[in-house]
């Protein structure tokens, strides 16, 4: 194939045409022949796995198409992994998004939002929201390298090779389901580095005219590298609530007292007015900083009260949150329309590091 290609330039080629576009021929014919398309993603796949943590940053693309539907964001994202229990990812762009495993909680928040969630990573182990490289041969059905391509990568063009891998995932066994998945995966790979560079998988059901297009776009990628404890560090704005997920509670109100919980037609109180928080200087010379969690209710006046710190940093941080909070101001949660006292609130207090 290559030597057809070689003699119709050849062919085509002109007296203006100088012997370097030939030696570019050759040398694409001869990527294109040589490099094992199989034996490259095997690369890739076991650099990844071999790699203690690694850091990354670029751009994703996401596309959702069909029949009367065609949806797409764009993002930048930030990421760092060093295990399942230490993880950070960070997005800007059509959405901003923050997830995060500090070696004890799975944190996760988004925007537009006022709530944030948690969970124990032993419950929610954190993992890699990058394409997986773990099973690049799983599934495989065909690997072809196409071209080869230039892509700007740390500041600068990199060569790559465009290997396109097709994938099939047969349908979990069950009674009800039989289609399967077609996935086709374009990966712009830096053989030297094993590293890929780009990445656009598309995918869809058999029988199926919706496909789902993402494509990650690296601008940096390092492996093995040192991560900072503060690089796993869950920040949300101040006034922020924790969202605590479905309440179980012995009918509708959860104290005796009369307070509520959120559900059931009751709804979150809204922060209209909060004062920040100070810092004590025993904290900055300490370099602290993260959130301090308060618990607390909003009663049907709109006042916080029975303020208690669920998560603190020492320091003196936690009794100025606690002083912060005491002047903040709500619109007091509905029920049926009806002010009532909302309690099994948890809020977050910010102090930011530098």
């Amino acid at each position: 194939m290559c030597d057809s290609i070689l003699r119709q330039n050849m062919y085509r080629a002109d007296a203006r045409l100088t012997a370097g576009f030939l030696v570019v021929s050759a040398a694409l014919c001869s990527a294109q022949t040589n490099v094992n398309p199989r034996a490259l993603l095997e690369d890739v796949a076991s650099s990844k796995l071999g790699a203690r943590a690694w850091r990354a940053e670029g751009f994703e693309t996401d596309e959702l198409t069909g029949e009367g539907m065609n949806l797409r964001t764009e993002t930048a994202f930030k990421a760092v992994f060093r295990d399942p229990s230490h993880m950070r990812w960070e997005t800007t762009g059509d959405n901003r998004t923050l997830a995060v495993c500090d070696g004890a909680d799975h944190w996760a928040y988004s925007e537009p939002g006022t709530g944030f969630y948690r969970t124990p990573v032993e419950v929610s182990p954190c993992t890699s929201q990058l394409p997986a490289l773990e099973g690049l041969l799983g599934s495989l059905v065909s690997a072809t390298v196409v071209s080869v391509d230039h892509v700007p990568f740390e500041g600068v063009p990199r060569d790559c090779e465009i290997v396109r891998a097709e994938y099939r995932i047969p349908a979990p066994k069950s009674n009800s389901t039989t289609a399967g998945t077609t996935i086709i995966r374009t990966a712009c790979v830096e053989p030297a580095r094993k590293l890929i560079l780009r990445d656009r998988t598309e995918s869809w059901a058999t029988g199926s005219n919706t496909r789902f297009t993402r494509t990650i776009a690296f601008t940096s990628y390092e492996r093995d590298v040192e991560i900072p404890e503060t690089a796993f560090r869950f920040e949300v704005p101040t006034g922020t609530f924790l969202d605590p997920g479905p309440q179980i509670g012995d009918g509708e109100s959860g104290v005796a007292d009369g307070t509520y919980r959120i559900g059931g037609g009751v709804s979150r109180p809204e922060l209209i007015q909060k004062v920040e928080p100070s810092w004590t200087e025993e904290a900055r010379h300490a370099g602290i900083s993260g959130l301090v969690l308060v618990s607390l209710t909003v009663d049907s006046e709109g006042s916080p009260r029975n303020l208690a710190v669920a998560r603190g940093l020492g320091y003196g941080l936690d009794e100025e949150a606690l002083k912060a909070v005491r002047q903040w101001q709500f619109h007091p949660g509905l029920k049926d329309g009806v002010p009532v006292a909302v309690g099994n609130l948890t809020v977050a207090v910010s102090f930011p590091g530098t």
